[in-house]
């Protein structure tokens, strides 16, 4: 038998293809690589014939299609996300692009055409188990077009004789399932962060239940449904019919990768599925479907995998560009022609920001990106590292030959590397201040031996208890007492500016201050304290914002686009070296109105809960005073002037924060 398998280069294509080859078929394949990869066909590649095309294009399926008799189609633009964003773009490549692979099926005379569809059709529908005679109740455009494709599938069944019939996946792992995607699949997410060292964070309690389904068992039904006869236009789950907690499965590949962390629990997610379990009774009368690999096998298998890959490798080589580094390198990347920039903490909230306006606004520039990932995330850069320009070092700014063979080449460091949020300053405070202070030493040591410019970050909790208006740079920094953790965090900071100022004065480096004023915006974590997105995630679980105090504090927030801008321009400033320069607004507004925003612009029911200090911190915890800087000496150098205000920065951080609802509530559904 001849076989087109579309999107065949895929995670479960590329499986599919070889059991194809396995059992002496003839193997055709078609895609067009945006998310399969050739590398996963690298084995087979001379036993196929591959097609580089696009369903999307009527044309380019003539081809392939030719003289088939079954077709196997999963290529699709997937994820829930990318269908809010442009559901156009999801509709006519998994609905549209299927009508086109069934009347390419037609035309060529094709037998049997199974279809991939997913899950996720089923939506809103409470009942379980999922049973396929059920009303689809689809919420974003992916599943909506996915049910597209499934009604195309059983219209050319009854109008035109095509044996069509769809497959609806549920949660499917194994070897090849990119563990790197910000869409990544809950498995291979674990994996990757036991592999790092990393807590995986289990959004709710944990009891929440998912169907997975070894990627071998869809294979196997993906085969039977090639072969069984009078299913034309029938629709079947496939998956093993059977319920685990997340718990449970990170409790067994902590065990399996001899982990030492712990997984960490999150917020629930407002439009998680709580429980997802499908009834495969259909697939077993029809196809002779019966899953033959159980969780606990395909976890060890998929491990077995991931470990003979050296997953850190891996992701190091997933493009030219991107460098995973865990020991010094000999020498910097090789140099193009462009301006390069070291980042210090890149992977970070602000750092991820920073990395993409220097990107963007000129298509010469280069970036390294320098991350031990402890605080910072690689989700926040993935989608930067497949640009050639890009380069990620995982290393920590401590280690003084990392720091100085990545500054041999660079023009500017901007260095962001730091602790980050109260709570973690107040819990660990000896951790905190002997980062800083070694950190920031390394890199002006290897600043000032290689001649780059360097742009420090540092903190209005340097001024300490200076409450006045419109604080300036030259105020006195006014600080309790260092018994008391509260303080560790600024007295680093200000350590930091000392030593930035000697390496100035003394040895005629370059090196400007910056002090920022509580900047936030989408990717900043709630998990060390930041006050905005911790709102938003619970506003919009519907839980009661925890306001700290009496929520009369007042602070003045900063747009992370606004702060990167004036990063930016700092840069590019020649009369900012040695000089100290306040970024923030002076905008105030108190977090219990803070709060009160943030539920009316996120359409939530929460109300507010007040929490003594005591309760939230250590005894003799202490509250700051109003802090309002002085930006009159950017402006003048720089002319820079925030553009967005604190509500702005409030509708984004709800976007952003619904966003990854969305992606974990299709990689819930559909595996994906």
């Amino acid at each position: 038998m001849r076989a087109l398998v579309t999107g065949g280069a895929g995670f479960i294509g590329s499986h599919i293809v070889r059991r194809l080859l396995t059992d002496g078929h003839d193997v055709r394949v078609i895609d067009n690589l945006s998310t399969g990869r050739m590398s996963n066909l690298d084995e087979v590649i001379g036993d196929i014939e591959f097609f580089d095309g696009d369903i999307r294009n009527a044309e380019a399926l003539r081809g392939p299609m030719a003289g088939c008799e079954a077709v196997i189609h999963l290529a699709a633009l997937p994820s829930v996300p990318r269908s809010i964003a442009d559901p156009a773009a999801s509709h006519e490549s998994n609905a549209t692009g299927t009508l086109n692979v069934l009347n390419a099926a037609r035309e060529a005379g094709v037998r049997r055409v199974v279809s991939a569809s997913s899950s996720s059709i089923y939506g809103a529908a409470r009942e379980l188990p999922k049973r396929e005679t059920m009303r689809p109740l689809p919420i974003s455009p992916y599943a909506v077009s996915k049910l597209a494709a499934e009604s195309y599938c059983r219209s050319f069944h009854e109008v035109y004789g095509l044996e069509a019939v769809a497959l609806r996946y549920f949660n499917v792992f194994g070897p090849r399932q990119d563990p790197n995607s910000e869409y990544a699949a809950v498995i291979p997410k674990f994996i990757r962060a036991f592999r790092l060292g990393e807590s995986p964070v289990i959004f709710g309690d944990g009891e929440q239940s998912r169907d997975f389904t070894y990627v071998e068992n869809v294979v196997n039904a993906n085969l039977a449904a090639i072969a069984a006869e009078g299913i034309g236009g029938r629709v079947y789950n496939i998956a093993c019919g059977a319920g685990v907690t997340l718990n449970e499965v990170a409790a067994r590949l902590r065990e399996a990768l001899g982990a030492e962390v712990e997984p960490t629990h999150g917020p629930d997610r407002v439009g998680d599925v709580r429980d997802s379990l499908a009834d495969i009774t259909a697939a077993g009368a029809d196809l002779g479907y019966e899953p033959t690999v159980t969780l606990d096998e395909g976890i060890r298998l998929t491990v077995d995998y991931y470990l003979e890959q050296e997953l850190e490798s891996e992701r190091a080589t997933l493009t030219p560009s991107r460098l995973t580094l865990v020991s010094p390198p000999s020498s910097p990347p090789a140099r193009t022609t462009g301006k390069r920039y070291l980042i210090t903490g890149g992977a970070g909230f602000i750092g991820s920001h920073l990395a993409e306006e220097l990107l963007g606004r000129d298509a010469e520039a280069e970036v390294v990106i320098l991350d031990d990932l402890s605080t910072g995330s690689f989700e926040n850069i993935e989608h930067l590292v497949a640009d050639q320009r890009v380069s990620f070092v995982r290393g920590s700014v401590t280690d003084a030959a990392t720091v100085d063979a990545l500054m041999r080449d660079a023009d500017q460091c901007i260095h962001l590397a730091s602790a980050v949020g109260v709570q973690m300053i107040v819990n660990e405070p000896l951790d905190t201040l002997m980062k800083s202070v070694r950190g920031s030493n390394v890199v002006m040591h290897a600043a000032t031996r290689n001649g780059v410019r360097v742009i420090f970050s540092s903190t209005s909790e340097v001024y300490g208890k200076q409450s006045h208006q419109l604080l300036g740079e030259d105020d006195d920094l006014v600080f309790g007492s260092p018994s008391k953790g509260r303080w560790t965090y600024a007295i680093a900071k200000s350590f930091g500016e000392a030593l930035i100022h000697g390496y100035h004065r003394q040895r005629g480096a370059e090196a400007t201050i910056v002090r920022l004023f509580n900047c936030v915006g989408p990717r900043q974590t709630g998990t060390y304290g930041m006050v905005l997105p911790r709102f938003v995630r619970q506003a919009l679980a519907g839980e009661d914002l925890t306001v700290y105090g009496d929520g009369s504090q007042t602070r003045c927030f900063t747009h992370v686009r606004d702060t990167v801008a004036a990063l930016v321009a700092l840069s590019d400033s020649e009369s900012a070296s040695g000089r100290t320069f306040n970024i923030g607004t002076s905008n105030l507004i108190s977090i219990h109105e803070l709060a009160r925003r943030v539920i009316v612009r996120s359409g939530s029911e929460s109300g507010v809960r007040l929490v003594p200090y005591e309760e939230a911190y250590a005894p003799g915890f202490e509250e700051l005073g109003t802090r309002v800087p002085d930006t009159s000496a950017l402006e003048e150098v720089t002319g820079w002037k925030a553009e967005l205000t604190i509500n702005d920065a409030i509708d984004d951080v709800i976007a952003y924060e619904r966003l990854q609802i969305e992606i974990a509530s299709s990689t819930a559904a559909t595996g994906a």
